[in-house]
Order: C-alpha cells, then sequence, then structure tokens
C-alpha cells in the first residue's frame, strides 16, 4: 500500500476514534494500520508464560523471546548477532553469524526470530478475529481512550477466508504434518478447514474480548485479547526507538 494511502486511511481511522469509531472493522485494523505508518516502535507482547519483545528502528531489529528456551536476536546494518541461554563462549556473551555457522542461523530465525515475530505479530490473528465481533463501547480509562469489541468465535471462524486466517496465525509451520494440513484448508478441502475452525474454538474459547488502548495521540498504547489463550501487546517509544549492536568484546565471532 503506497505511504500517502495508509497515511490517509491512518487520519481517517484516527478521526473514527474521537467520534467513537464505531465499527468494529475500524477498531481491530486500527493497530497495522498505524505500524504501517510509524513502524519504530517497542512491543511486548505477553501470552501465558511465554513473552516476546521488538525493537523496530529502520530495518534494524532488536528481537527478544521467552518461549520456553531464551534468546535474543539483534539485526543491525546487515550483521546479526546471536545469543542464547547457556549456550555462550566463556568470557563471550554473543555469537555473530555468518555464513560458516549454519546451527545458530538456523536456529537465530526458527526459535527467536520466527516464534517471537509470530507472537508479537498477534495482533493481526485479533484484528480478524475482532473484526467480525461487536463493539461493546468506548469508555476512558487512565487518561487513555479503550475501545472494546465482543467476539463470538464459532461466528467469526464461520466467516474467516482461512487462507488469509494462516499467513497471520502461522506464517512458517515448523511440522510437515501441519504444513499438509494447512495446504489442504488453503486448496479448499472441507474436512481440513472444519478440523481448523474446531481446534482454533478450543483455541481461543467460544467467547473473546478484543481492547484497544490509545493516547491522546492516536497512539496505541496496549491491546488485549481476552480469551482461552489471551494475549497482551504494549507500545511504547513510538517514533523514538534505537537499535545497537552488541559490544565487540563480548561477541564471538565462529571461525569455518
Amino acid at each position: 500500500m503506497p505511504r500517502y494511502v495508509v497515511i490517509a486511511v491512518l487520519a481517517l481511522l484516527v478521526a473514527g476514534c474521537g467520534s467513537g469509531m464505531k465499527t468494529a472493522p475500524d477498531i481491530a485494523g486500527y493497530v497495522e494500520t498505524y505500524l504501517q505508518a510509524h513502524p519504530d516502535v517497542r512491543r511486548v507482547a505477553k501470552q501465558g508464560i511465554q513473552s516476546a519483545t521488538l525493537v523496530t528502528r529502520g530495518q534494524d531489529q532488536d528481537v527478544f523471546a521467552d518461549l520456553g528456551l531464551r534468546g535474543r536476536l539483534i539485526r543491525i546494518g546487515g550483521t546479526a548477532y546471536m545469543q542464547m541461554q547457556d549456550e555462550v563462549a566463556p568470557g563471550k556473551t554473543w555469537e555473530k553469524i555468518t555464513g560458516e555457522h549454519e546451527p545458530y542461523n538456523l536456529l537465530g530465525i526458527t526459535v527467536v526470530t520466527d516464534q517471537a515475530m509470530t507472537l508479537v505479530n498477534s495482533h493481526r490473528v485479533h484484528a480478524l478475529l475482532a473484526a467480525r465481533g461487536r463493539v461493546g463501547g468506548q469508555t476512558s480509562e487512565g487518561g487513555l481512550d479503550r475501545y472494546t469489541v465482543a467476539i463470538d468465535v464459532r461466528a467469526a471462524l464461520d466467516a474467516l477466508d482461512l487462507a488469509a486466517f494462516l499467513e497471520a496465525y502461522d506464517p512458517l509451520p515448523i511440522m510437515q504434518d501441519i504444513t499438509e494440513e494447512y495446504d489442504k484448508v488453503r486448496a479448499g478441502d472441507r474436512a481440513a478447514q472444519a478440523r481448523l475452525r474446531d481446534r482454533l474454538l478450543k483455541e481461543f474459547g467460544a467467547r473473546a474480548t478484543y481492547d484497544l488502548w490509545l493516547d491522546d495521540q492516536g497512539r496505541p498504547v496496549r491491546l488485549r485479547l481476552t480469551a482461552k489463550a489471551s494475549t497482551e501487546i504494549i507500545f511504547s517509544d513510538w517514533d523514538h526507538t534505537t537499535v545497537v549492536a552488541p559490544p565487540a568484546d563480548l561477541v564471538r565471532v565462529p571461525t569455518s
């Protein structure tokens, strides 16, 4: 989407906030539209015992994840650095990822980048559900505007384009059998689609609530999907983030 179109849409949505932001699609789509216009932000996402933090500044990223296995990946200036719990060289805390260090490359991408990014981008999944919900109202809370959407999960799932949903829900499945099942869903296999809906219904529960908090500048501050598997994302440092490479003396560069 061209940047001027994103900004125009964003302006309309911000204006909609001031007048009540009445439709569920407006509320559901607000975060993604704002992120497209303001990509530099710190996001902290939590779901159960899992958490992930993503800081973006231009093309640079700093990703931290605690997904049962703790790790951190910094990409800056075209170079990537990996830090994994209990896997550091003596006197060093970071590994520089190079073409000669394929194991860390795969681990960094799969464990930290992909899974952490799926968690911090879970607002896209929430938006697809919330867009088919019912607006519960707007309130003022601690100086923030709070918008609420009530979701009948079964009805939302029945109305979803499941192929589009999978792109947000699980863009890079790890297991081959899951990949094959998703391919059946995308191909229009009704049995596979029914299995997916049933699994998602068990994951989210029959009812869910989507809450979005905006500050007085129209910036997303917090969103929460309250469901069987609840998720919360906190946004901060809009347009004022920094990403810094690890100190050189703490980095081990693998040798071929």
